[in-house]
């Protein structure tokens, strides 16, 4: 009997809207076992150039390729071991994920505990305007559906909008490459693809088909190496229209200046994490409310 009562209890929860505020963050799980055995599975390092300053006064938005199955790339962002937080000391950030993942039990509180946010734009803009720091995987769901073994894609052509909130909220832009998340699991690209792609369109929600050490969940244990890029730095001055938007032109310039500089970090910095031979792929987001099918396309 005690049974139902705790599970009406733990429901009441999935109502307090942690995931938009981050009220739940828990430093001792930071700093804790879970996220740190992840680093040092993945054996994770950093690479990135010497004139690179991120100063922790300042306000971020991390945008963490490729998103992979999962995206391991993202852990840099928060674990107390993290190669990044310890190049950069003083930076605090909140990843930000899908809102579905929030609803599921255990990995819920594992997300709010760790700091992460719902990637929600009123959630991030709400973040921003605290002066708070941001991670986004970018290329989302529709991304997960692109991951290949030896392939290195990133869906970011169209995809503007954490550009228009970081010049909205005047965050430095930063973006990130993770090199190896894309091997972390063995893939099977062809198996049910059309009916995944349409369910990943209508439902928001990737089923990738996948498999990992001997054929488990657990992750082949794959070295992954970030890159950082040239932090884009938002101007001095950005006027905003009648709905609180920067113009639709200076959006679209940063969001150049931003595919321009992870190009160049994956350029520069692959053969250091080992993938010399790779070419970076750039995708086309899959338009909102679109009719029809078809796949995202190659630039």
């Amino acid at each position: 009997w005690i049974f139902y009562p705790m599970v009406g209890m733990y429901a009441l929860t999935l109502f307090s809207g942690a995931e938009y505020t981050g009220k739940w963050e828990w430093p001792l799980i930071k700093n804790g076992v879970l996220p740190n055995v992840a680093i040092k599975y993945f054996d994770m390092s950093l690479l990135c150039d010497d004139d690179i300053k991120l100063d922790a006064s300042k306000k971020f938005l991390f945008g963490v390729h490729p998103h992979g199955i999962f995206p391991y790339g993202g852990i840099v962002l928060y674990a107390s071991e993290s190669p990044l937080l310890k190049r950069f000391p003083g930076l605090s950030i909140h990843p930000c994920g899908a809102t579905v993942i929030f609803k599921v039990p255990i990995l819920r509180e594992y997300l709010l505990w760790t700091g992460h946010l719902d990637a929600t734009r009123k959630s991030v803009e709400r973040a921003l305007s605290k002066d708070k720091n941001i991670g986004i995987v970018i290329g989302g769901e529709a991304e997960v559906l692109q991951t290949e073994n030896g392939k290195e894609r990133c869906v970011i052509l169209g995809r503007e909008g954490f550009v228009r909130m970081a010049l909205k909220h005047k965050a430095t832009l930063v973006p990130l490459y993770a090199f190896g998340v894309n091997d972390t699991f063995t893939i099977d690209k062809t198996s049910g693809y059309w009916l995944r792609y349409h369910i990943q369109r209508a439902l928001k929600l990737a089923i990738p088909v996948y498999w990992g050490w001997m054929g488990t969940p657990l992750p082949h244990k794959k070295k992954i190496t970030v890159a950082v890029g040239t932090p884009i730095e938002p101007p001095a001055e950005v006027k905003l229209d009648a709905k609180g938007n920067p113009d639709p032109e200076l959006v679209s310039k940063y969001h150049g200046m931003y595919v321009k500089a992870l190009q160049e970090a994956f350029d520069k910095h692959k053969a250091a994490a080992g993938y010399k031979d790779r070419e970076l792929e750039l995708l086309q987001a899959p338009k909102r409310k679109k009719k029809g099918s078809g796949k995202p396309k190659k630039a």
